[in-house]
């Protein structure tokens, strides 16, 4: 791509852009937005127990943070935080995988995310990298540790039932786990101080800490719109109802931006925006984005809560600030009764109102359980009636208007 049509003056600290994928897919857990963080810190801290050097811990602690980002499911994540194992764990370590193996600044980690609940006792008999197999084994492990001690974390017992969880993954040494980790694990949490630091505000400063480290690796424009698509994916596999939605938002946003007169690096931006715009959406329990009925007063309100979501997910990366506004914008309306920040007039920019405008026709087009698709004469007699209410921005959806057929056309992902 021609470097004059995108943003020239952006880099983002890997170590923060780690941190917010983790943050990301964190979101999964609903009630317990600490598990990847948890088993990031359990895995440094294993591996400086068995005395791997520095650039190991990092990698262990940035594997541990990511392990679960195949899981974009709540009914997936529910049943792997409640087993030692289950058949379906490997579905989502292959999809991890697969998302991180063509970004070449997080490639080095997916294999262990692949085989990152695979049993020691087959690993071991695999002709894979040695490292591959340690690794990915001290993160099932660490993944376990914290699967048998969180349900304690809420009501402060854990120490009561430390020596049980010790007992239950002692039992499985060189079974599921190797006999060296279990061996690290079991003198490492001897103390009452290993169990509390499981606590919240423990992991939390844990995580701020290793923020403060950095690793000096800066990427540009086109690894981080690389990085949003995986972002992107992550969303859209939530449910097969929203299968290509963020994907197609952007691009038909861009789209208009592009018929609307905005220059190629805004357009470059107004893409990525809708990359991520929902990110917070994947802590709304499957229930509701899959329900068959118009949503209750209380589901409702919980799903206005996903922008808001989106905005504590990004706003860690300052070198993103506008776009990232355009994004978490996204439900805003120009009379300002759009929600969750009520933003409106002069205040609403351009770029989140075509996104709304996106957004909207591309939830139509799409197939949901509680209807079919809309055809594009109904979608647009909808944001008409919205421009009407003062609802969406009359130059955008004019735009829609006079280009009816290739906006269908590209908010379905069919873009030549």
């Amino acid at each position: 791509m021609d470097q004059r049509l995108v943003p020239q003056d952006l880099a983002i600290d890997l170590r923060q852009l780690v941190m917010t994928i983790a943050n990301t897919v964190d979101l999964v857990g609903v009630d317990d937005l600490l598990h990847g963080r948890r088993v990031g810190m359990l895995a440094r801290e294993l591996a400086i127990r068995l005395g791997l050097d520095d650039p190991t811990q990092l990698l262990l602690y940035d594997a541990g943070l990511l392990h679960d980002c195949g899981v974009s499911s709540t009914r997936v994540h529910r049943r792997l935080v409640v087993d030692l194992e289950w058949s379906g764990s490997q579905e989502h370590c292959i999809r991890g995988e697969e998302l991180l193996q063509d970004f070449a600044p997080l490639a080095h980690l997916a294999p262990i995310i692949r085989y990152h609940h695979s049993r020691w006792m087959w690993l071991e008999q695999q002709e894979l990298d040695q490292a591959t197999i340690r690794y990915a084994n001290l993160i099932f492990l660490a993944d376990r540790i914290d699967v048998l001690a969180a349900p304690f974390h809420a009501d402060n017992t854990t120490l009561a039932h430390a020596e049980e969880i010790r007992e239950r993954l002692a039992a499985e040494r060189g079974r599921l786990f190797a006999p060296d980790l279990v061996d690290a694990f079991l003198a490492l949490s001897e103390g009452e101080a290993f169990w509390l630091e499981l606590q919240p505000e423990a992991v939390q400063q844990y995580q701020a800490e290793m923020e403060s480290f950095g690793d000096l690796r800066m990427i540009g424009w086109h690894e981080f719109k690389r990085c949003a698509d995986i972002f992107a994916r992550i969303i859209d596999a939530k449910s097969p109802y929203t299968e290509q939605h963020s994907r197609g938002v952007s691009l038909l946003a861009r789209h208009l931006a592009g018929k609307l007169g905005l220059d190629p690096v805004t357009c470059e931006k107004i893409e990525v925006a809708g990359l991520l715009h929902d990110i917070g959406k994947l802590q709304i329990p499957d229930e509701i984005i899959e329900g068959h009925n118009p949503l209750t007063p209380q589901e409702f309100n919980i799903m206005k809560g996903h922008s808001f979501g989106t905005r504590q997910v990004l706003k860690r990366l300052h070198a993103i600030d506008d776009l990232a506004r355009w994004a978490y914008y996204h439900h805003e309306t120009p009379d300002g009764r759009g929600y969750p920040f009520h933003v409106g007039g002069a205040a609403l920019p351009l770029e989140a109102r075509i996104i709304n405008v996106a957004d909207i026709f591309q939830a139509l087009a799409q197939e949901r359980p509680y209807r079919k698709p809309m055809a594009p004469d109904e979608i647009l007699a909808v944001l008409e009636e919205r421009v009407a209410q003062g609802r969406a921005d009359p130059a955008v959806v004019a735009v829609v208007a006079g280009d009816l057929v290739n906006c269908h056309r590209v908010a379905l992902c069919c873009a030549g």
